[in-house]
């Protein structure tokens, strides 16, 4: 993974920014934003479903040229 590196200054505001969205979208009804908590369950299907087969993946591959 790579590592990023922010002046203090930077990340404080960014961290600041973070926890007033946390405040407000816990503020607000859910169905206005739509918002959903997943269970253990609905993420492994998700990532059942976030599979590419081979020909595909080599399909990517070449257009992407890597």
């Amino acid at each position: 993974m790579a590592t990023i590196t922010l002046p203090r200054t930077q990340y404080e505001t960014l961290k600041k920014k973070a926890s007033l969205y946390e405040a407000i979208l816990r503020t607000l009804p859910e169905w206005r934003w739509g918002i959903e908590e997943y269970s253990g369950r609905r993420i492994s299907e998700f990532m059942r479903q976030d599979r590419l087969d081979k020909k595909a993946a080599l399909r990517l591959k070449r257009l992407l040229n890597v």
